[in-house]
């Protein structure tokens, strides 16, 4: 009978510890950022330049309520200050002015704003995300010397040329920012004749005497002509691109977060936008397999990159879009062995203290869009991601935000 009750005790305790990241994706922001010491002390953290964070899904709300505290457990307790996202850096740049100046906090502000910017993609458009903008925003206010950044860091629409002409043109070279707004108010140009024009005017008032703070202005002016070089241009929503296309576009990607480590960063993804392995999608001609940024990230900076990524062993019942058919449809999706076999013994796996564990694990991505799929490649011997979060079942964001 003794024995019966120790055992019986053994599963109990291990039950409860094993629901650790479950209860933490059940709180608030601040009520979480004590909980994750209960789980480990992440001291692998503590000296590693840029830190990966991914999402198992688009759609899955307690895996960004799980991310976004653990984003700010690192950010007050190990001090990380900026953040970068798989978005537009020149969409996010008003946002991350609202956060980083002494401006009020107003929530209805910061909800208006993650709506406009980030209109339909509800990876970020969905309340747990703007929770943590909202914490960001309060934390700044508290922490005026030290504030926390939010940048973009991929190129996924163009900057139209009106954007230049009023950021850039204008600002700095009033005269004949004015002359090429009229210029193009007679005749519309192209697209790449407008581009011309300011690549032309760029060179011109680069020969005059600039302040410190216009020739930053400048630059900027000439990495956003950059970033428009790298968008592809999606035309439908079967389109395959060649992979040295997709790879070209992930090396952008790892070039400007490397641009942003003067500080401690957190790279914010899904699952394959973070991990340190090849991908495979069938958004690439033959669905050949290509370089993310997070492979090529962790080239370049070794132990310096670590990576935490989130997965299930239970089910998920999660919206997915039928655009042929123009609906959504609710599926569940199940657990993988591998993730049941992990869970069933703790709910964090961490690569240098549980030996062997992760290696050759392969992250999950629950896709959102019917048959369209990005899967990680990972090598047996290898490991994609340094830190495995396991909850038990998921359940979908409030597509209403």
């Amino acid at each position: 009978m003794k024995n019966i009750f120790i055992i019986t005790f053994l599963f109990i305790a291990c039950a409860v510890k094993a629901q650790k990241v479950q209860e933490i994706a059940s709180k608030n922001i601040d009520e979480a950022i004590p909980l994750f010491e209960q789980i480990a002390d992440f001291k692998n953290t503590d000296n590693v330049k840029l830190i990966g964070i991914g999402d198992v899904g688009e759609l899955v709300k307690e895996t960004k309520k799980f991310n976004t505290a653990f984003s700010a457990y690192l950010i007050t307790k190990k001090n990380y200050r900026n953040i970068v996202l798989r978005t537009d850096d020149w969409l996010l740049r008003p946002l991350n002015t609202y956060l980083t100046t002494d401006v009020p906090a107003d929530d209805a502000r910061t909800d208006s704003l993650i709506k406009s910017i980030f209109s339909g993609r509800h990876k970020f458009e969905n309340r747990e995300f703007s929770s943590f903008i909202k914490w960001i925003k309060a934390y700044n206010l508290a922490h005026p010397a030290d504030v926390v950044n939010i940048f973009g860091v991929a190129p996924n629409t163009p900057i139209p040329p009106a954007y230049f002409l009023a950021i850039y043109v204008i600002p700095l070279d009033e005269t004949n920012g004015l002359k090429l707004s009229e210029k193009w108010s007679n005749v519309a140009p192209s697209d790449s004749a407008a581009y011309a024009d300011i690549k032309t005017w760029m060179v011109s008032v680069n020969k005059t005497r600039l302040s410190a703070v216009d020739q930053a202005l400048l630059l900027r002016c000439g990495e956003d002509l950059v970033h428009n070089n790298f968008v592809l241009k999606i035309e439908s929503p079967n389109q395959k691109f060649p992979a040295k296309a997709i790879n070209d576009v992930s090396r952008y990607i790892a070039g400007q977060i490397l641009k942003k480590l003067s500080k401690k960063t957190i790279h914010y993804g899904l699952n394959t936008e973070v991990v340190k392995a090849n991908l495979e999608t069938n958004f690439t001609a033959d669905n050949a397999p290509y370089l993310s940024a997070g492979k090529f990230l962790s080239d370049a900076l070794k132990e310096n990159y670590y990576v935490f990524i989130t997965d299930f062993a239970g089910t998920a019942k999660l919206p997915v879009a039928d655009l042929s058919a123009q609906k959504m449809d609710v599926e569940q999706f199940t657990g993988s062995a591998r993730a049941k076999a992990l869970f069933g013994k703790k709910d964090y796996i961490d690569r240098k203290k549980d030996k062997d564990a992760l290696k050759g694990y392969t992250p999950m991505l629950l896709p959102y869009i019917k048959g369209q799929f990005t899967n990680a490649i990972a090598e047996p011997d290898s490991y994609a991601a340094d830190g495995l979060f396991l909850f038990s079942d998921l359940s979908e964001i409030d597509l209403n935000y």
